[in-house]
């Protein structure tokens, strides 16, 4: 409360200030940034809230009787089975022993990871298209039912994982959940963008693999989740550039950094959805330009 306190009391003052706000050059920029950054915290903050899914999960987890009667010190045990599971290739039993131990008391990263894997494995090892999509169904399914109270670098590991998860049920020929990958992307590249400045390395990784998601031929190129998503995309680009600039300014910067970050930027600015919009390019002419000090970086313009 004590920060809402002090963001209220802040706009309360800017507002007294409303005649003179156009007169300083960053107001819209930064105004518009401190929105996007609220409007994410509070949706991530509805989305924690909100009531956990039922999960549906294999026969063979659906148990829903007490597998551990004292967590704290049977935690270890699951993980040795789970790892000693996995090693043996027995999936699905990984898969049962971190889904159970979950329903006893969230469980961390590490088991998580076991179980994304062991998912993953299991979707590849599928007889049939039915079971594969039946189970990356599952997946997708779990990774969503373990997101709610975690940190920001979790929620974003684990946004990741069921960005995976999405991928394959759309290879599958699930189209209807192209929509639901791009929720996810569009998630993960607004949470990296709260933790990290838009020219920095994590966030322009994520902004490619939007890009890149956006440029499959699974997409609905008319649909409402497209169109928005497509906003974010150019959005961030503006965002990137723009802080390109103040970077650059400031002349202390990493040489190697900066040089996957302008690698990372020229490979989003290739996507016809990038490379089409007019204002994005012209705006890449004016901004891209070689950094003084660094002979290295050759931009391709």
């Amino acid at each position: 409360m004590k920060r809402i306190q002090e963001i209220q009391q802040n706009l309360e003052r800017l507002a007294e200030m409303d005649e003179h706000l156009e007169q300083c050059e960053e107001w819209n920029v930064v105004a518009q940034e401190i929105v996007q950054k609220l409007s994410t915290i509070r949706k991530e903050v509805e989305r924690s809230a909100a009531p956990t899914p039922l999960l549906l999960t294999p026969p063979g987890s659906c148990g829903s009787g007490s597998i551990y009667s004292d967590i704290s010190s049977e935690m270890t045990n699951v993980y040795t089975e789970a790892v000693e599971a996995y090693d043996q290739q027995i999936y699905s039993r990984c898969v049962r022993l971190v889904e159970g131990a979950n329903r006893e008391s969230p469980v961390d990263m590490c088991l998580i990871s076991l179980a994304h894997h062991s998912y993953a494995e299991m979707v590849n090892a599928a007889s049939g298209s039915d079971d594969a999509m039946k189970f990356a169904k599952w997946w997708a399914e779990f990774l969503d039912s373990v997101e709610a109270g975690r940190g920001h670098s979790e929620k974003i590991e684990l946004l990741d994982y069921e960005a995976v998860a999405y991928e394959k049920i759309v290879k599958l020929g699930g189209v209807a959940d192209v929509e639901k990958l791009i929720e996810v992307v569009v998630r993960s590249y607004e949470m990296v963008t709260l933790l990290n400045r838009p020219y920095h390395i994590l966030s322009l990784q994520k902004l490619f693999r939007l890009t890149n998601v956006l440029s499959s031929s699974e997409v609905d190129l008319e649909s409402d989740a497209f169109s928005s998503a497509k906003t974010v995309v150019l959005t961030g680009i503006q965002n990137v550039l723009r802080d390109r600039k103040k970077f650059a300014q400031l002349g202390k910067f990493n040489e190697h950094n900066m040089k996957i970050c302008d690698e990372l930027l020229n490979q989003i600015f290739e996507f016809d959805i990038v490379k089409n919009d007019e204002n994005s390019n012209s705006c890449r002419q004016f901004s891209m330009s070689p950094i003084p000090g660094l002979n290295d970086i050759v931009m391709r313009l």
